[in-house]
């Protein structure tokens, strides 16, 4: 998964400046970034929702991706288990009772299978888009800050649920929690003003805190250091 000098642009602010960027298949990548980085943005393009304004995102010719947004979205007006129905629909799955059953129970969502999706709470909003990621026949998982209102059991189900999706599968996860994010990581990026500042393998040497404060720290040096005039 590889993207060639790409750039976004939105009501002619650039959002995007020129990333470039060769991701794991499989495995995890992490996403770091304050608030206006970019991430939700990168991840929106790699899901197709948004169009690159230049630049090139080349993917395997048969993939298919599935986000998970934040703020989780769903049609309102369909009970849980008709929304976990419909993006079984879109795998190209038999739904049977079953499988829809067995989704339900791993992501503890049985006793409101039957409630309306806009009447969720937060923490049963992110387990039913985790039954969602799930249900897809995606091998890129798009994962927009998974981790906010997940109480600890959901919390270890879904660490465990990401260390056997990143198996076979392409995820690219965007976290502020990065405690709990560096224990599944297999890549690193940073992102700082649309621009990526840091990408590389992770090895767990090294503590995402200090990784992100570093990567921010060196950027900024740079910035400067390009900015200062040039001596006659």
């Amino acid at each position: 998964m590889k993207l060639n000098n790409l750039c976004l642009n939105r009501t002619g602010q650039l959002i995007l400046r020129g990333i470039n960027l060769t991701l794991p298949q499989p495995g995890l990548t992490v996403l770091l970034g304050a608030n206006g980085a970019g991430k939700s943005s990168l991840l929106q393009v790699l899901a197709g929702i948004s169009l690159p304004d230049s630049g090139t995102l080349e993917l395997g010719a048969d993939s298919r991706a599935f986000i998970m947004p934040e703020p989780a979205a769903f049609y309102p007006q369909l009970t849980v288990q008709q929304q976990l129905a419909f993006v079984l629909s879109l795998s190209d799955e038999l739904i049977s009772p079953n499988r829809l059953e067995a989704l339900l129970q791993q992501w503890q969502l049985t006793h409101v299978a039957d409630k309306l999706t806009q009447h969720l709470s937060l923490g049963y909003r992110q387990r039913l888009s985790l039954a969602q990621l799930s249900a897809s026949a995606a091998d890129l998982l798009l994962l927009d800050e998974p981790m906010n209102g997940m109480d600890h059991e959901i919390l270890t189900a879904f660490k465990a649920q990401v260390q056997q999706w990143k198996q076979s599968k392409s995820i690219v996860m965007a976290t502020h929690i990065m405690h709990e994010a560096q224990d599944l990581a297999d890549w690193v990026v940073v992102m700082e003003l649309g621009q990526v500042i840091h990408s590389a393998a992770y090895d767990g040497k090294q503590s995402f805190s200090s990784l992100y404060q570093q990567a921010l720290q060196d950027f900024r040096h740079q910035t400067v250091a390009s900015q200062a005039p040039v001596s006659a």
